[in-house]
């Protein structure tokens, strides 16, 4: 796998160019991915013909009811992908965003057999190219510092961190995780430089006591923090996605670190850490390419 920059392609707002016109832009800038939160077909028409490759969405609310209904999964499917493929490049079919982040409900137990009904659809409609994931925040975890006790949230570990595992490692999927360096640095702006949590080239680094992996910033910690918990399940090898990061770049007055120029700064250096040519990967998985 090469590596490739991709876009997150929001549609809430005002005065929003068209598809068309995004996409555009989106090739302009050398983007390769990009993410809808949705299905909008007009998108999906908009990428036919063009290099970009696309991750699409299924929705909180049908995940109750497609987890126990095969033939809702191969509706879905039919109606919102089939038609697309292959002229559009579906790449990833994610189902659901950020479910566990939500409050507690029985959404988080039917998540993985939504997954795997999706999947099982996909297989019978022939769309081998496509990997079935999900998109977590990091708030999955219980503890991410140091990196090396990264570990799963005790509420959802066995029964449904460690069944998603199973299914992503079976499928060789990705772990698709939301990672925000400027959420932990701002909840703690007098221990964590901001340099560091703007991946700026300084002297600063961290040791972890147990590992012994040195970080020179704060999105490698975050992503290792992972790779230590989903280890920690009995999983060393399932490959991450960054599925979407950012740094913000307005917001009210008081809200620290939070302007143009910081966004500006983190985009461009984690545009340049993961185009890096070889892949630089994390401590813990050096070399390693992690798909943005």
């Amino acid at each position: 796998m090469q590596p490739k920059i991709g876009v997150c392609y929001g549609e809430l707002g005002n005065n929003l160019p068209t598809p068309s016109e995004s996409i555009q832009l989106i090739q302009k800038l050398n983007g390769k991915r990009i993410k809808i939160y949705g299905t909008n077909p007009k998108i999906l028409k908009s990428i036919q013909g063009t290099d970009l490759q696309i991750s699409i969405m299924v929705p909180n609310n049908l995940i109750p009811d497609i987890s126990t209904n095969q033939t809702l999964a191969d509706q879905w499917v039919q109606t919102n992908v089939v038609p697309f493929y292959p002229e559009s490049k579906i790449r990833y079919l994610l189902v659901g965003n950020e479910i566990l982040s939500n409050p507690p409900n029985t959404t988080w137990f039917k998540l993985v057999p939504a997954m795997r009904k999706i999947r099982s659809s996909v297989k019978k409609f022939g769309l081998h190219k496509i990997k079935v994931g999900t998109p977590l925040a990091m708030d999955a975890l219980e503890s991410s510092f140091p990196p090396s006790n990264g570990t799963f949230r005790s509420d959802v570990r066995e029964k449904v961190i460690k069944p998603m595992l199973h299914f992503l490692n079976r499928t060789k999927s990705f772990f698709f995780v939301d990672v925000y360096t400027y959420f932990a640095w701002v909840s703690q702006p007098l221990q964590i430089n901001l340099d560091y949590a703007l991946l700026q080239p300084t002297n600063i680094t961290y040791t972890d006591p147990v590992s012994g992996l040195t970080y020179t910033n704060l999105l490698d910690q975050m992503l290792d923090a992972l790779v230590f918990a989903m280890k920690r399940l009995g999983y060393p090898d399932i490959r991450l996605f960054l599925a979407e990061t950012g740094w913000p770049s307005g917001g009210d007055p008081d809200q620290l670190g939070a302007n143009i120029y910081n966004a500006a700064t983190y985009n461009r250096n984690v545009v340049k850490k993961f185009m890096a040519k070889p892949p630089i990967g994390t401590p813990a998985r050096p070399g390693a390419v992690i798909p943005t």
